[in-house]
């Protein structure tokens, strides 16, 4: 499948390694990852204490109180079309 998402990532996977969260397990040693296409510094999903926690410029100004999401979300973006994710960096 490619094209793009309404919210303006493409659809399809990237070439390389990358992990699609609604069906792949959680990769070891991966402490943030990024939806394919969109920049670590907008949006970014960071290992934290039982989940994942978005960071960036473009998240919510509450993103600190707001609770951890598990694995399966990371890639879901507003538009609800799980995307893939990359490594942004590693343990």
């Amino acid at each position: 499948m490619s094209g793009e998402c309404p919210c303006g990532l493409p659809i399809g996977e990237p070439v390389g390694r990358h992990w699609q969260p609604d069906l792949d397990p959680e990769p070891r040693g991966v402490a943030v990852v990024v939806r394919h296409g969109e920049k670590a510094e907008l949006r970014r999903a960071e290992r934290v204490d039982g989940g994942w926690a978005e960071r960036g410029h473009m998240v919510a100004y509450y993103q600190d109180i707001t609770p951890p999401m598990p694995w399966a979300e990371t890639g879901t973006c507003w538009a609800g079309t799980p995307h893939p994710v990359v490594a942004v960096t590693l343990d």
